[in-house]
């Protein structure tokens, strides 16, 4: 059907509070205004991204960077294939959500 390449078939989201570092949370907001996407999304795609690619690259959070905590809506398979990351890796869920914004900005050249 012509739809389903185009569109995602919806899913289940769920509301999460997480942690997010302001300076990525940022850069997530400006891209919201260059695409037709909210915040959320944008985070739901980041997300997909790490779990598809298991590419959990560990960095130096910056002395003056804040985190701060937001609420979204997850979709429930990423939630769950954020659960397996943590057992497999034994990786916070709130550092694993940052490692996949910042994955996907340095992916994009943002």
């Amino acid at each position: 059907m012509l739809f389903d390449s185009v569109f995602k078939k919806r899913e289940q989201k769920i509301r999460r509070n997480y942690e997010i570092e302001d300076s990525l949370y940022s850069k997530l907001e400006e891209l919201s205004t260059v695409y037709d996407a909210s915040v959320t999304d944008l985070i739901n795609e980041c997300l997909s991204n790490l779990i598809k690619t298991e590419n959990i690259q560990l960095y130096e959070k910056g002395s003056n960077e804040i985190s701060v905590t937001h609420t979204l809506l997850i979709r429930e398979s990423n939630l769950s294939g954020l659960e397996k990351l943590k057992e497999k890796y034994g990786v916070s869920i709130f550092k694993l959500v940052n490692i996949a914004i910042r994955n996907a900005l340095n992916e994009s050249g943002v």
